[in-house]
């Protein structure tokens, strides 16, 4: 038996396939090696300058968040100066209201009292007096003339223009408010426009006297 196998002979198909497979596990046969740190270890990290970029980083950071506060609380007071500004204002214009009316009751009477304010110099008094007669009788041309009149006298030339425009729509003959709407552009600069109400005023007819 042993002479037998002793003297067996491969035929050439299975040697072919018992070298494909020692082949084939020679293939599998990898070694693998793990990545060695020693190269990281012996990196020296720049600690210094690490620390300093933080400490930079904290100085903007901070200097940044205490603008940006001191910043806030600036516009937040403010602000509540402008309230309290425009709170005084109302509470003041309130008074004068209450005063105006304790002394008129109609919108020709307020007319009278603006006209007499304005010649006291009080020129808050005389606004809010023109202002009430308007709002008392808005169709009266003769309160936005008197309007318009009163914020010339005081230098609101946009707030007078818009006055005695209202005045013009009311009546667009009125030479008086074409009058005053000419001093009124020629103090905005619009010298034709200055001319042209002029003419007007000249061809209606104005004097110095408010009403009609």
């Amino acid at each position: 038996m042993k002479d037998r196998i002793s003297s067996y002979k491969l035929s050439p198909q299975l040697k072919a396939e018992l070298g494909l497979r020692r082949s084939s596990g020679k293939a599998l046969d990898i070694s693998f090696e793990f990545p060695k740190f020693s190269s990281f270890s012996k990196a020296k990290i720049p600690w210094r300058t690490v620390a300093l970029t933080i400490f930079v980083a904290a100085i903007i950071i901070g200097s940044y968040v205490g603008i940006k506060k001191t910043y806030e609380f600036a516009t937040r007071k403010t602000q509540e100066a402008q309230e309290a500004k425009l709170r005084e204002y109302q509470n003041r214009l309130a008074n004068i209201r209450n005063e105006i009316i304790a002394e008129g009751t109609d919108a020709f009477s307020f007319v009278l009292l603006s006209q007499k304010y304005l010649q006291q110099g009080d020129g808050e008094k005389a606004v809010a007096a023109a202002e009430m007669a308007s709002e008392k009788d808005p169709l009266w041309r003769d309160a936005y003339l008197n309007l318009g009149q009163v914020y010339l006298s005081i230098n609101e030339f946009k707030k007078a223009e818009l006055a005695l425009k209202t005045a013009l729509e009311r009546d667009p003959t009125c030479g008086q408010a074409h009058y005053l709407m000419s001093l009124t552009l020629e103090e905005l600069n619009n010298k034709d426009g200055a001319k042209q109400e002029f003419a007007k005023a000249k061809k209606f007819g104005f004097d110095a006297d408010i009403g009609g």
